[in-house]
């Protein structure tokens, strides 16, 4: 995956703290691993696995360096991509709503997603939201 000279930089110092912040030599070395190499520009194949899952923990219960940055890099990871589509696809759903009346809005909270439910007088869109992002669960007319 390559980087931008800013988002190396960026990426490099979050690495290389997540790395300190570990116990185990293997774990920390991996993230070293992932420091250099992002300083390269040019962060391997087999260690996207890794800076997803310190991104989704920096950005779940760290403090980024700088989130802007570290979203553009996550963007261009597997997870990323599949949230960014997902995300399209929700607002697509949303546009079709435009111009319809709004009967209801309701949102369901469950330990590990929420759901969104908007009614209309044509249609029935329910979005799930959850760490894995945001899909559309169901759509019905009628």
């Amino acid at each position: 995956m390559k980087l931008e000279p800013g988002e190396a930089e960026v990426l490099a110092v979050d690495a290389t703290a997540f790395a300190q912040a570990l116990a185990d030599p293997p774990a920390r070395s991996r993230f070293e691993e992932l420091s250099t190499a992002a300083l390269s520009g040019d962060v391997p194949d087999e260690l996207i696995p890794p800076l997803q899952t310190m991104l989704e923990l920096i950005f779940e219960k760290g403090r980024p360096s700088n989130r802007a940055v570290l979203q553009a890099v996550y963007a261009k990871t597997p997870r990323g991509k599949q949230q960014t589509v997902a995300a399209r696809e929700v607002n697509k759903a949303l546009q079709t709503l435009r111009g319809q009346v709004l009967e209801n809005v309701r949102i369901a909270a469950s330990p590990s997603k929420h759901t969104l439910v908007v009614e209309t007088d044509r249609v029935r869109l329910t979005v799930e939201l959850d760490s894995a992002g945001a899909r559309v669960s169901s759509l019905e007319t009628g």
